[in-house]
């Protein structure tokens, strides 16, 4: 049986356990969005959609005093993050809900989608229409998205798709009607963390199977995509 012949769901659950975020975003990166993200009132409340683990906005709650909303449609992860909520003494404060994200209803005053504009479709347009709507007057949207940092060669284009590169996402969110208050992207550091740290879960199933997949991993970026793919932070109002 060949990687690619497998069942690769179990490798990629591997790989999260090293992961404190399933994207490449160092603490210093998450302490600085954490501060620009400040909240209207003492009664705002934040949502994060695609929340997973739910790590960040478990700390953006904790550090602005806010209760908050975290939407996933993997049950798995709402469970994990359930339970760090109730081990951090948040669980009164942070509600986790297993469902669809595209049916959310709900606006809050800071809004959070890191990693999963594919809840919405293909690209991020629209997934910021759809935050737009979702994200109140004068609030905050924190957005995460994949990006370009070069022009990537046919395979990188064929793995990852249509991305835009960080100047076309800026005009892909003011076109959905924000203003950007910061924009930048993640440093090769961290993605290098990332990626190092998302294989050595992989590594620690210690299977032949985990190991090959695990490689060929590590050669896709190393000889791949390492510096022409990016993952930009755009922290966004309403206009």
């Amino acid at each position: 049986m060949t990687v690619a012949d497998e069942d690769l769901r179990p490798y990629f659950q591997a790989a999260r356990t090293g992961l404190t975020f399933n994207s490449p975003l160092g603490e210093q990166r998450v302490a600085a969005l954490i501060d620009r993200v400040q909240p209207l009132s003492a009664s705002s409340r934040a949502l994060d959609l695609g929340c997973g683990t739910g790590e960040l906005l478990l700390r953006l709650c904790a550090q602005h005093g806010l209760g908050g909303d975290g939407v996933d449609n993997q049950a798995t992860d709402v469970t994990t993050a359930r339970r760090t909520a109730a081990d951090r003494g948040l669980a009164g404060q942070v509600t986790f809900h297993t469902a669809d994200a595209t049916v959310w209803d709900r606006p809050a005053d800071i809004v959070v989608n890191i990693g999963a504009s594919h809840i919405w479709g293909e690209g991020p347009a629209p997934a910021l229409a759809a935050l737009h709507r979702l994200t109140n007057p004068f609030g905050t949207l924190l957005f995460g998205e994949g990006v370009y940092e070069t022009k990537p060669d046919a395979a990188v284009r064929e793995g990852f798709g249509d991305l835009p590169d960080l100047a076309g996402l800026v005009r892909i969110a003011t076109d959905a009607g924000f203003r950007v208050l910061h924009a930048a992207t993640s440093t090769q550091g961290e993605w290098d963390d990332f990626e190092s740290d998302w294989r050595a879960g992989i590594e620690r199933l210690a299977t032949p199977g985990a190991r090959a997949f695990a490689d060929r991993r590590r050669e896709e970026y190393l000889d791949g995509y390492r510096g022409v793919v990016g993952f930009a932070w755009l922290v966004l109002t309403p206009a």
